[in-house]
């Protein structure tokens, strides 16, 4: 039965693996959480498909458990379709995979192959991991997020909604335009006051405002880097809406590629973590893969995580060493990527270390790229 009100989690399964997935739905209810399983709500004599798409169509997670068996199925893959696009259309994130087989990292589908996939076993122990990550992200979803509280009383400004009243989501040049002409209303001093009203919009509780102000201002931001300093980056960066966050990792993915100087690293490195929403983890990580070219210290960010003890975390430096061999081979040393792969292949981590021989292999060869390197 539907508890009114409770979270609504899809689990996407190979009918292979249908008793770790009930032993999941039982372990979710328990919390109180309403959940979607095929041998429980598809009935008999009930539209297959209808029923399927009312259970995508209304969830608030999916829950994808991976085995090689799930990678074959086309029901799972359907599954997964649809729950991309209601990604792209919410932008948030909605599929939280778990491994349960040898399936390598590298055999994951698009949509997932750069995401924290967590390896569990198909047992009650495994059931109770995915059990704490979903109640970890919904919670991140109701909870402001930690960092300076918002200007309490938001007031639209007249200006700036007339400056950003064409801008539509995904339109990037009606952003530009409105960021035009915010630009020009810079002073002598190099002050502009009506950017910071535009900054304010980033606190609106009126979503279409929001996804007005937001290309506005990283457009402003690539337009006229000087006119954002680190305070109101960091208000963007430590925002409780990750949509706002994603703009200051936009924002410094942007000027990794032309102000490398200006990226304020330490912001990066809360951002491009496991934990965070994807739409803000993807650009910070880029941005730190982008870096390395002008800052070659950072290329330390990657090699320290795979000495971490978490296995998610050398799999994700291991994954960014492999794309930059594959993009900048000539800022990576073959002798020190043949020393990490050693160690990696001796303590038994083989997803990291198939990253590395990746990454090895990739240095023989270099070829031309454009400048865009690290896509998102």
């Amino acid at each position: 039965m539907t508890r009114r009100g409770a979270s609504k989690v899809f689990i996407s399964h190979a009918g292979y693996d249908k008793a770790f997935a009930k032993l999941v739905a039982e372990r979710l209810s328990t919390a109180d959480m309403d959940t979607w399983v095929d041998t429980d709500k598809i009935l008999v004599g009930d539209d297959i498909l209808a029923q399927i798409a009312d259970g995508l169509a209304t969830m608030d997670l999916l829950i994808l458990i991976v085995s090689q068996t799930a990678l074959r199925s086309e029901w799972v893959k359907r599954e997964l379709a649809y729950a991309t696009i209601r990604e792209v259309e919410r932008t948030e994130t909605l599929i939280l995979p778990f491994i349960i087989d040898e399936t390598a990292i590298a055999d994951l589908p698009w949509q997932i192959s750069s995401r924290h996939a967590r390896r569990i076993d198909p047992d009650a122990a495994g059931a109770a991991a995915v059990a704490k990550a979903v109640r970890e992200v919904l919670a991140r979803r109701l909870q402001p997020h930690a960092g300076p509280s918002s200007p309490a009383g938001f007031a639209p400004d007249p200006q700036v909604d007339k400056l950003i009243n064409d801008v539509r989501l995904g339109d990037w040049p009606s952003a530009e335009r409105a960021a035009i002409e915010i630009v020009r209303e810079t002073d002598a001093n190099g002050r502009n006051a009506l950017f910071e009203r535009l900054l304010d919009y980033q606190d609106t509780d009126d979503e279409d405002l929001l996804w007005q102000a937001l290309p506005t201002i990283e457009s402003v931001a690539r337009l006229a880097p000087s006119l954002i300093d680190r305070r109101q980056l960091s208000r963007l960066a430590s925002h409780r809406d990750f949509s706002v966050r994603a703009t200051a990792a936009s924002i410094c993915h942007d000027w990794a590629l032309d102000f490398p100087q200006l990226v304020p690293i330490d912001m990066l490195l809360k951002l491009a973590v496991p934990d965070e929403d994807w739409y803000v983890e993807a650009p910070a990580l880029a941005a730190l893969k982008t870096l390395v070219r002008a800052i070659p210290p950072v290329l330390q960010i990657f090699f320290s995580g795979l000495r971490s003890e978490n296995p998610d975390d050398r799999i994700r430096a291991a994954q960014a060493l492999a794309e930059i061999a594959e993009q900048e081979p000539e800022l990576l040393e073959a002798d020190e990527l043949k020393k990490h792969f050693t160690r990696l292949k001796r303590s038994g981590d083989r997803d990291a270390a198939k990253y590395l021989k990746q990454a090895f292999d990739r240095l023989k060869s270099a070829k031309a790229v454009s400048r865009y390197k690290y896509g998102i």
